[in-house]
């Protein structure tokens, strides 16, 4: 026991803290034992769970608070119950993945809301090193469990924070990928700008699996009530559904712009994802929702083949592609600042 507990010592300190810095400060950190981190800038402590580094202030927004707590109770099963194996789902994430391909070996990327670690593991099977990070520490065990399975921990470093306040230093990451995690968060304008702070010059961000917002004025509302007829004795405490998800209101191209403008980020691609796989995925959700994760109803993929395909017809009709229920976006840092008095 005390040989492990000194290996991952040693680890912590060689392999996890020159990739991360103090949320607070940007400081450097160094290990303070086997249950603490410390900046040695600002002096914070912040604890170790389990060989994880938590790197988020003592008190927490309560809405954050909620999502964390909420996500670490439901990660054992978060992939199943996302669909992630469903053609309807892989596709995309395959896609996006994509933009990674072209990329040199040894990349630092850092996955924000990384949950079951999916797609963390298709990333340093590539060969890059990738910071998996989360605001729940169980998605983080979980991740670093596929990690270990999979023969791939020595290539990923897992840390709990905020991804409005990212532990990293200055223009350190090669690419950033969030998955299906920015509308968790309460102000994406903050995230968007630690983007900026932490990508490098020509650093990538990839944005994965964001709702649009004409769905939550129109399909949502009437699934819900719909819900509440057939269930109306059923009641959700806090802690049992994600808040994010029930306040959320989704994205439109316009709130994207207004990010990227806001920071001088340069779009690469916005792509419309999402049609009738949308409407399907979504009545899916409700159906399975109180269902065991081992017994959830899903489509054949097969026929989730065929829906993928005039979903990929109906986004090339003008009017009709509007009607996307996700968004992925890939966004480029430049390489060359441009000056802010010009």
């Amino acid at each position: 026991m005390i040989k492990e507990k000194n290996n991952y010592s040693k680890t912590l300190n060689k392999t996890f803290l020159p990739y991360l810095s103090c949320p607070i400060c940007k400081g450097n950190l160094v290990n303070a034992g086997e249950k603490q981190v410390y900046c040695l800038s600002c002096k914070t402590e912040y604890p170790i769970n389990n060989g994880i580094p938590v790197l988020l202030p003592s008190q927490i927004e309560e809405f954050k608070r909620l999502e964390s707590e909420y996500h670490s109770n439901s990660a054992d099963d978060f992939s199943t119950r996302a669909g992630r194996s469903s053609y309807r789902v892989s596709r995309y994430h395959d896609d996006y993945l994509q933009c990674f391909s072209d990329f040199k070996k040894n990349k630092i990327i850092l996955n924000i809301g990384c949950g079951g670690g999916l797609e963390a593991l298709e990333l340093t099977k590539m060969g890059h090193t990738v910071i998996l990070a989360d605001i729940a520490v169980g998605m983080v065990k979980t991740a670093r469990k596929l990690a270990i399975k999979e023969k791939q921990e020595a290539n990923s470093v897992f840390v709990v924070c905020d991804a409005e306040n990212l532990p990293c230093p200055d223009q350190s990451i090669d690419a950033i990928l969030i998955v299906a995690s920015l509308h968790h968060l309460p102000s994406p304008a903050i995230f968007f700008s630690e983007v900026k702070r932490t990508l490098k010059p020509g650093g990538l961000l990839v944005v994965g699996f964001e709702p649009n917002r004409w769905p939550y004025f129109t399909v949502i509302p009437v699934m819900r009530l719909f819900n509440r007829f057939l269930n109306p004795q059923q009641k959700r405490k806090l802690g049992e559904t994600s808040v994010a998800d029930m306040e959320t209101i989704g994205f439109a191209k316009a709130d994207f712009d207004h990010f990227l403008k806001a920071e001088g980020l340069i779009k690469v691609k916005l792509q419309r994802i999402w049609y009738i796989a949308g409407f399907v995925h979504f009545a899916l959700m409700y159906v399975n929702r109180n269902r065991p994760s081992d017994h959830l109803i899903d489509l054949p993929n097969s026929l989730q083949r065929v829906l993928v395909a005039f979903d990929d017809f109906i986004s090339k009709i003008p009017l009709l592609r509007r009607l996307c229920w996700h968004w992925t976006l890939v966004v480029k840092r430049p390489q060359i600042e441009k000056d802010s008095d010009q």
